[in-house]
């Protein structure tokens, strides 16, 4: 059982990337476009409801993508990351905490699967395995095989949301995208200058889609 107390705690004595809202008014700090901003987003590439579709997250941090789309219904999540991105961050503890907390609040089951790893080498062992999603979401240019990730990516899903910053890195993913087969289906242009107020990081947001 997860006190009100309990999570209070734990978001103040965490560092957090994602920004997460727990509910009646306690939210993670974390970075200001990341977790729950970015959602609002990436649910504008996916259906009304996810019931009976899968989902992989690559770069899931704590794992709050991975729960919002067990909410929406998906019927298996896994989620990929690699504890050497940041050594000294908690998020292992974090996705297992979050979890357990959104699994509680909802009185449900959430049927998620944590992977520690590089993506580049877990992708791999996914194959041919199926899913209907995958996210990459400001995560796939941390990978050292960019080739061989989109190529995984193309091999077990027809539904990429990627988000892209960095001019370069858009050209580079973009190009792989369309060489294994995608075909962009809808980009957004994320103005975090204009919902914050200043200078941020200039992000798109990118459906691939293919078959």
């Amino acid at each position: 059982m997860i006190t009100n107390d309990a999570l209070v705690d734990f978001v103040k004595t965490r560092s957090w990337y994602q920004t997460i809202d727990f509910g009646d008014g306690v939210i993670s700090k974390g970075c200001d476009w990341c977790g729950d901003p970015a959602w609002s987003n990436i649910v504008k590439f996916l259906p009304d409801s996810l019931e009976g579709k899968s989902v992989l997250d690559l770069g899931c941090n704590a794992g709050l993508f991975c729960v919002r789309s067990a909410l929406m219904g998906a019927k298996k999540v896994v989620g990929i990351d690699y504890t050497g991105w940041r050594p000294n961050w908690d998020f292992e503890e974090q996705q297992v905490f979050v979890r357990n907390y959104f699994e509680q609040k909802h009185t449900t089951y959430l049927p998620i699967t944590y992977l520690s790893g590089k993506m580049e080498e877990v992708l791999k062992k996914f194959v041919p395995e199926w899913f209907d999603y995958v996210y990459g979401i400001a995560s796939l240019y941390y990978t050292e095989d960019p080739d061989g990730t989109v190529e995984s990516i193309s091999k077990i899903t027809n539904n990429a949301i990627i988000r892209l910053r960095d001019e370069n890195r858009i050209k580079l993913f973009t190009g792989l995208f369309e060489k294994y087969g995608f075909k962009q289906e809808a980009v957004l242009q994320e103005k975090w200058w204009e919902v914050l107020g200043r200078n941020t990081d200039d992000f798109y947001l990118y459906l691939y889609t293919k078959g």
